[in-house]
């Protein structure tokens, strides 16, 4: 009879999926660090995707001076007038000097105002990075994401942050880009601290 109760039991407990106690002390931990793994690749995926898609976003958007683009080439056009072929005499010599060197100078001067526009441009780009940048890392501050979502858009805005600014910064030394950049660093502060808060809180709770 005591056998026969015993079979029934185990029987319910597989049934029910009841475990015992030393297989749930087994279990659970094993459990809280796959979920633990499970909530950093997501704040991985989240946080190497976002980079990418700001730069990518920031290129659609401001598309001159990238690329090819990126470097002036108005010196090629100079090159044909230095070595034209051999020279009839040195009448002609001088000549062609004199116009390789005009035609230098007057690059030189399109190469500087070409290198003032990409300036001002560039340091327009760098402010709609780090503005949008702000933007979304002030969405966590405000609204309350699951904790992966907020964690990757954290670091995905800091790293974002840091390499715009290594990036340009020739064209970041500006008024609104150093605003930019100190409103970022206050956020990003507010939100350490109140991340730090909420897990001294939940610690206090469970003891």
């Amino acid at each position: 009879m005591s056998d026969n109760c015993g079979a029934i039991a185990e029987h319910a407990r597989k049934r029910l999926g009841v475990f015992d106690m030393e297989s749930l002390i087994y279990f659970l931990p094993v459990k809280r660090a796959m979920a633990n793994w499970v909530k950093l690749l997501y704040v991985l995926v989240i946080a190497l995707l976002y980079v990418p898609m700001v730069f990518l976003g920031a290129n659609v958007f401001f598309p001159e001076f990238t690329g090819t683009e990126a470097h002036f080439k108005g010196f090629e056009e100079c090159d044909s007038l230095r070595y034209p072929g051999p020279p009839v005499s040195e009448e002609v010599r001088t000549v062609e000097q004199a116009e390789y060197e005009q035609c230098m100078n007057e690059k030189r001067a399109e190469q500087k105002a070409w290198d003032d526009e990409r300036k001002v441009y560039n340091g327009w780009k760098y402010t709609a990075i780090t503005g949008f940048n702000l933007l979304i890392l002030l969405l966590i501050v405000f609204i309350a994401f699951a904790d992966a979502v907020s964690m990757g858009i954290f670091f995905g805005t800091v790293a974002t942050a840091f390499i715009a600014t290594v990036s340009y910064w020739e064209y970041a030394r500006t008024k609104i880009g150093f605003i930019l950049m100190l409103v970022t660093f206050f956020a990003v502060l507010l939100i350490v601290n109140k991340r730090t808060k909420t897990l001294i809180e939940s610690k206090s709770k469970k003891k």
